[in-house]
């Protein structure tokens, strides 16, 4: 279970990394491309069909899997989920493999990215 609700909700978790990605940061060249599920006010309930890409480094943002189309970053000053609004550490997390499968993106993973073993 992700542990990005444990902290400040202005913050980034301590452990911050995706555990799907989809690619390498094509902005930044050095993060990972991580998605991310909305969860609104209840962390413990995702909302289906409500996930996002973010870069884990730089935190360009692409509301589906293909880091090729257009994408905006995060305010650095007002970070916010960029589906519900809220704030970004405490109504969203890094998508498990349920996630993802709810999003219909599990062709979108990188096996070899991917924080867990089986895809």
């Amino acid at each position: 279970m992700n542990q990005d609700h444990d902290q400040n909700s202005a913050q980034p978790p301590l452990n911050p990394g995706p555990i799907r990605s989809v690619a390498i940061c094509p902005i930044c060249d050095g993060g990972l491309c991580g998605v991310r599920i909305c969860t609104g006010d209840d962390p413990t309930e995702p909302l289906p069909d409500r996930g996002f890409v973010m870069c884990d480094e730089c935190e360009a943002v692409w509301m589906g899997p293909d880091v090729q189309s257009e994408h905006h970053y995060v305010d650095a000053q007002h970070t916010e989920c960029p589906v519900c609004h809220g704030g970004l550490w405490a109504a969203s997390r890094w998508a498990d493999r349920d996630d993802v499968q709810r999003l219909g993106w599990s062709d979108a993973i990188d096996a070899g990215l991917d924080g867990e073993s089986d895809v």
